[in-house]
């Protein structure tokens, strides 16, 4: 089963009657999120609990035509402490999602990993970017553009793991995999082309059971059934990706960027390796961006 969109990822929501989510917005005193939050709101999807100013909340809301007296508000005014109670909003188990609203990522990443009142799980903490792109048959997971600067196999394995955890969470029964590189050819000299080696031997093995993966392969035969056959590339996933796997931080950010200002796709982010999903949007995307973000958070 794959997913098409984010409306279909919504509308499969509703079918199946998905259990109302809680979610502790950090710092709602933030419009593009307040909008987010409202839409999923008014719709029975979530009940959110609002961390940060109370004034400004309140006024915000009104502003919204909304009736305050219906949210639960929690007055904190320091980036410090509207994080830190966030935090604490899941890690007592009041809430089952992490949003970021106006407050800076680091300030929120600092509660997040906090050894004595953080929600951070052993392993590694990674970005996934769930894409809608219109020239391609179904949403695309890029990982990791994000978090994780420059990782090892054994770290890329991590982070491929929790690209998988999402799409485990959405019901997929089989996940397609590329590791990406500049060719489909193995360069001994690549450290990328070597590690996507070592990866693509995880496929059908013990926890990889659901998995098919190619690698090393280039990012047109991953996402181009007719320039992989026109290569010779014998491969029944390509063209089929539903994840991709980046060498480094700044492939994963340039190719995520490309996605949605090149191509007018549609995007979805969110951290993975923590207690609950963290929706952890820039302070400059758009309501719709925040909206796909949370709709996914409250999926998995």
């Amino acid at each position: 089963m794959a997913i098409k969109s984010f409306d279909d990822l919504k509308s499969r929501l509703k079918a199946d009657s998905h259990e109302q989510r809680t979610v502790a917005v950090a710092n709602a005193a933030d419009e593009h999120t307040l909008q987010a939050v409202l839409s999923l709101y008014h719709e029975d999807y979530i009940r959110p609990l609002l961390v940060g100013d109370k004034d400004a909340i309140s006024q915000l809301l009104a502003d919204l035509n909304e009736d305050v007296s219906l949210f639960d508000i929690y007055h904190e005014t320091t980036p410090e402490s509207i994080a830190a109670k966030a935090v604490s909003l899941v890690k007592e188990g009041a809430a089952q999602v992490l949003l970021k609203g106006g407050i800076q990522t680091r300030d929120l990443l600092k509660a997040v990993v906090n050894k004595e009142t953080g929600i951070r799980k052993p392993g590694v903490l990674s970005h996934v970017a769930i894409n809608e792109v219109p020239t391609y048959h179904k949403l695309l997971l890029v990982s990791d553009g994000g978090m994780v600067l420059t990782p090892d196999v054994k770290m890329k394995q991590a982070i491929l793991d929790n690209a998988l955890s999402v799409y485990r969470g959405l019901g997929y029964d089989q996940i397609n995999v590329g590791i990406l590189d500049a060719s489909e050819n193995v360069n001994p000299k690549l450290q990328a082309s070597q590690d996507a080696v070592e990866l693509k031997e995880l496929a059908g093995t013990t926890g990889y059971e659901d998995v098919k993966i190619e690698g090393p392969i280039s990012l047109d035969l991953s996402i181009s059934k007719e320039i992989a056959e026109a290569k010779g590339y014998n491969s029944e996933i390509a063209g089929d990706m539903d994840v991709l796997l980046v060498p480094d931080i700044v492939t994963g950010n340039v190719l995520g960027k490309s996605l949605t200002t090149l191509a007018g796709g549609k995007m979805a982010g969110l951290i993975i390796g923590a207690e609950a999903p963290i929706v952890l949007t820039s302070r400059g995307s758009s309501m719709e961006e925040k909206l796909n973000s949370l709709l996914l958070a409250i999926s998995l």
